[in-house]
């Protein structure tokens, strides 16, 4: 559907950017434009609506082209604290990650920590849906792009941490669960055998 993909690449969307913006999933969008795949009306509709245009305008190709706006000193400035502010609060989530990582590697798999990671994942997605797009300029600051990056090697770290739990055997876990809890009843032992 030729009309589609003039329309988003007026407008600078990506296939992704358009299909996120219609809540779609963007091979339906790639499908569509290629014409690969027909569209039913209610993605027509969701499609128009994130395009800004009538469902008629987008089926008949009769639309205003869009008029691409001028970046303001103002918006600059507001972009860029923006940034730091995002900066911020990636350097946070990178801290938090680090944390839940160590107590993971302290107390193991636990029902806190799976609460405690359900929150941060949480955390994560409103952070990226604040963060949406680059700045007005199309590029994140170098303190942005820093502090994301050593949030980003966090969150690898969580995730292989992740995927060693679930790799690993029922009796792998057992005997890693046998060897905290015989570690953890030492260090109460002890205590108690200096203090008679």
């Amino acid at each position: 559907m030729e009309q589609l993909k003039r329309l988003r690449e007026e407008r600078g969307l990506s296939q992704v950017k358009l299909a996120a913006r219609a809540d779609l999933n963007p091979a339906t969008v790639n499908q569509i434009e290629r014409g690969a795949r027909n569209a039913s009306p209610g993605t027509l509709r969701k499609l128009a609506e994130a395009l800004g245009v009538s469902l008629v305008d987008l089926i008949e190709g009769n639309y205003p082209k869009a008029q691409t706006p001028q970046p303001s000193l103002e918006d600059a400035a507001r972009s860029e604290a923006l940034q730091e502010a995002l900066a911020v609060l990636f350097r946070g989530l990178a801290r938090r990650g680090q944390g839940i990582t160590e107590q993971s590697l302290r107390e193991g798999p636990s029902e806190s920590l799976s609460r405690e990671l359900n929150e941060y994942y949480a955390e994560v997605a409103a952070l990226h849906r604040l963060k949406g797009r680059r700045d007005i300029f199309g590029r994140d600051s170098d303190e942005l792009a820093e502090a994301e990056a050593t949030y980003q090697e966090v969150a690898n770290r969580i995730e292989a941490m992740l995927r060693q739990d679930v790799d690993a055997t029922e009796e792998e876990r057992n005997v890693a669960r046998r060897f905290k809890d015989n570690s953890k009843s030492y260090e109460i032992e002890e205590p108690k055998a200096d203090a008679s």
